[in-house]
């Protein structure tokens, strides 16, 4: 099931976010507490958007459990400040690694799309570690096409990193103009 994100999810999407600086393969972030991330939901502005993922277990009888728990979460948020970018925005997505290569992340990333289309967004970036190629076709198969590479613009693990960088440009309103917040 996808939905908002809520202050209950902050401890679930600390630890999922953990769990890929730990991997130090896909993110420049440090690792993210509760508390940073409660921050960072109460910061949402008026066009972003947090998702979470949530999954039911499956039960001894083969049904599914009541409870479920957060899998995933990806962000819709304004590319930058600049009322220049008012049409473009950055997505994110992470998934919980013991979980990936399931097809979770699929219905996730098309519910990001479809809210940046209905916040009013033209244009949509995706910066990517350049040797994470999995990402990489993921994200083609949403329509994202490869723009540009920026060679060592990270520092993580005691060596350079070049990001990807990926767009998608949406034609489904054309002539639309901004959503203002």
């Amino acid at each position: 099931m996808l939905r908002e994100a809520a202050s209950a999810d902050a401890e679930a999407i600390a630890s999922i976010q953990r769990q890929s600086v730990e991997a130090m393969d896909s993110t420049m972030a440090a690792p993210a507490t509760r508390e940073e991330i409660l921050e960072q939901l109460q910061a949402m502005g008026p066009r972003e958007a947090w998702l979470v993922l949530e999954v039911c277990a499956a039960n001894a009888e083969g049904g599914y459990q009541a409870d479920s728990r957060v899998v995933g979460w990806g962000v819709v948020k304004k590319y930058s400040p600049r009322p220049g970018y008012d049409l473009c925005c950055e997505t994110s997505i992470f998934l919980d690694r013991s979980l990936r290569g399931r097809g979770l992340g699929r219905p996730l990333q098309q519910a990001l799309l479809d809210r940046a289309v209905s916040l009013g967004y033209h244009h949509v970036v995706a910066k990517i570690w350049a040797d994470n190629a999995g990402s990489i076709r993921f994200h083609q198969r949403f329509g994202y096409e490869m723009v540009g590479v920026q060679r060592e613009i990270g520092w993580v693990g005691g060596q350079w990193r070049d990001v990807a960088i990926m767009q998608r440009i949406f034609r489904e309103k054309p002539g639309s103009g901004p959503a203002r917040d």
